[in-house]
């Protein structure tokens, strides 16, 4: 009953980077095996690379986690199958493709014109017609073949970094499921554990009811612990059944095919401060990609400036006479005049764009501080109410719980006290797991917002 409480402090690190975080081991339960646990952010891998630049998508799928399964198991399957994540891989394909279009030149035309033909008189049929063979080229001007380009480049770039930000948020997803499968592990060894207590307390209710030391009564009280200990049970386990769907879900599975989930759920450390984490935030993809969108809207305003300037259209060929041997060259130009569309418009959009852009930059900012320093206080609190329960009150309850059995088996308590001792310390274990997990899912959002593991922002700051 007391293997809840035996934990020693260990890592629970939940790396959110580019790569497949890692989280292996098992819980402080003697019997069970435990490994280290480790986190890696924003690596490259077979399981983090953009796909390569071939003519058709390449498939990475692999075999649906079976048997015991990690963190590090999740993630990996869930980064190399998540339909979400190919849509944006294959995004960063479409943009490399338009950064190729972009860098091409305008393509020659080739024009063939036939004059004074099908007329009157001389010039009746083809006999005095002129043909004129010649290529046009336009030739752009203001550097806009280099601006678009640098246009296409910059929205490959958003590209990326949405595909890295989505990278982040399907591992995000993965790891609060697979905490969630986790506690729901431990909830349902923990009514086990009641189911277990009930049935002793009710063997020895009824001992001391045949003895005629208690009222039948109290068996009766005894009956109906016992039978809401085997609800609670059922309960928990349709919670593990449901929390185990829904890791399957993250990563893309229909049904689970593994047996069960192993990781340390009791392993908690501190929590870098506020400021320190904030200092990562401009790291994050997420907000990377807010500031790559800034420089693709200047590129495009520079582009759109640049259109002002017309493009020349030069063109050049041979002319021939139907009535002889005669040939002649032929040369044009072209130059449009900006006297109407001078493209006001575009620059003003472009300008405009610009602007919404720095804006829609402070405003992610703003906001990943506002979700980092929530999340912070999220997982401090929780730490602290751990670290109580942990250390105090989980401790304090099951020394009284053992003190009154024993002293109801002698006579010294009356059964409502068993049941309120017995309460008491189930109810400590459930706020007990319940803030294991708030401190591990709390722990994830930081790392998200961060864009690495907490372990390796430490080392960095």
């Amino acid at each position: 009953m007391n293997r809840h409480i035996l934990g020693t402090v260990f890592v629970f690190p939940v790396a959110v980077g580019l790569a497949t975080a890692t989280l292996t081991g098992g819980c402080t339960t003697p019997g069970r095996s435990q490994e280290p646990l480790a986190g890696s952010a924003r690596q490259t891998g077979p399981a983090g690379n953009v796909p390569s630049q071939s003519d058709e998508p390449v498939s990475h799928e692999v075999a649906e986690p079976q048997g015991t399964v990690t963190l590090k198991h999740a993630i990996g399957y869930a980064l190399m199958n998540s339909p979400s994540l190919r849509v944006f891989s294959l995004e960063t394909r479409i943009a490399d493709a338009r950064k190729l279009q972009a860098g091409l030149r305008p393509n020659p035309a080739l024009s063939i014109q036939v004059e004074d033909f099908a007329g009157s008189g001389d010039r009746r049929g083809f006999d005095a017609s002129e043909t004129t063979i010649g290529i046009g080229q336009v030739l752009e001007l203001a550097g806009k073949r280099e601006k678009r380009v640098a246009v296409a480049g910059a929205e490959e770039k958003l590209a990326r970094l949405d595909y890295e930000a989505k990278r982040l948020d399907v591992t995000n997803q993965v790891a609060r499921a697979f905490i969630d499968v986790l506690a729901a592990q431990e909830q349902r060894d923990l009514a086990e554990d009641l189911v277990q207590l009930a049935e002793k307390v009710q063997e020895v209710v009824r001992q001391r009811v045949e003895a005629g030391k208690d009222s039948p009564v109290e068996q009766a009280k005894a009956q109906v612990a016992l039978s809401s200990a085997r609800v609670t049970l059922r309960a928990a386990q349709e919670r593990l059944a449901s929390a185990r769907q829904i890791l399957a879900t993250a990563w893309g599975g229909e049904n689970p095919r593994f047996e069960n989930a192993t990781g340390d759920l009791y392993g908690v450390r501190p929590i870098p401060g506020f400021e320190q984490l904030a200092r990562r935030i401009p790291e994050n993809p997420a907000i990377e990609r807010w500031v790559a969108n800034e420089r693709a809207r200047k590129a495009e305003l520079a582009l759109q400036k640049a259109k002002v300037t017309p493009d020349l259209d030069v063109n050049g060929g041979l002319r021939y006479a139907a009535g002889g041997d005669d040939t002649a060259l032929v040369v044009g130009l072209a130059i449009p005049l900006p006297v109407f569309d001078r493209n006001q418009a575009g620059v003003q959009a472009a300008t405009l764009q610009l602007a919404q852009a720095r804006e829609n930059t402070k405003v992610a900012v703003l906001d990943a501080r506002r979700s980092l320093s929530e999340a912070t206080a999220q997982a401090t609190g929780a730490l602290a109410e751990v670290t109580a329960l942990r250390e105090e009150i989980l401790p304090s309850a099951q020394k009284t719980l053992t003190a009154i059995e024993e002293g109801y088996r002698q006579g010294k308590f009356d059964y409502l006290s068993l049941l309120d001792a017995q309460r008491t310390y189930f109810d400590a274990q459930q706020q007990y797991l319940n803030a294991l997990t708030t401190y591990h899912k709390a722990r994830t959002d930081i790392e998200l917002l961060v864009g690495r593991s907490i372990d390796a922002a430490e080392q960095n700051l």
